[in-house]
């Protein structure tokens, strides 16, 4: 392995003069022919974990926080969370900037939820159980019946508790 010099961080003129950005579709081109591809192409790979990730400069950068550093000028300071919780949707109107906490409200049910939803919980009984994560505190919602009704109680309180980090229904999604 060829060993690099320190290269300094990427920088938002660097990123503009490599890459277009188009904010509609949240496509990165390539502005430059590099080794391998040529002007005009679509730059970046998928990741394992479902982002895009672009190579500048022998660096893997992940591609929404190069199109957060183009379009405001600056990195961000904490995280660029996906408003509609699909990784490789990098148009602008679906970014934002976000805390690390703000940025673990806005997910997806993990691999072991056996309802689909986060904050809902069957019981022994039955019967439904929601809750929500608040100031390091677990808050039982209460018990309901249907998933639906549990559902949407844990749906009030996330806007309640995460204004628009509230995690957005799949089928809201864009």
């Amino acid at each position: 392995m060829v060993a690099r010099p320190h290269l300094p961080a990427l920088t938002a003129e660097r990123a503009r003069a490599l890459l277009i950005y188009h904010p509609e579709t949240g496509a990165l081109n390539w502005r430059v022919a590099r080794p391998g591809t040529f002007s005009g192409a679509l730059a970046g790979t998928r990741t394992s974990e479902g982002y895009t990730q672009v190579e500048i400069d022998y660096r893997l950068y992940k591609a929404h926080r190069v199109i957060w550093l183009m379009q405001t000028g600056k990195w961000p300071k904490h995280h660029v969370d996906h408003k509609n919780g699909m990784r490789p949707d990098n148009r602008w109107k679906n970014l934002r900037e976000a805390t690390p906490l703000q940025n673990a409200r806005n997910r997806r049910p993990g691999k072991s939820n056996s309802s689909g939803r986060i904050g809902v919980t069957r019981t022994a009984s039955g019967r439904w159980q929601a809750f929500i994560g608040v100031d390091l505190q677990n808050l039982v919602l209460g018990t309901f019946p249907t998933f639906d009704e549990a559902a949407a109680v844990r749906a009030a309180a996330e806007l309640l508790h995460y204004g628009e980090f509230a995690a957005q229904p799949l089928e809201a999604a864009e």
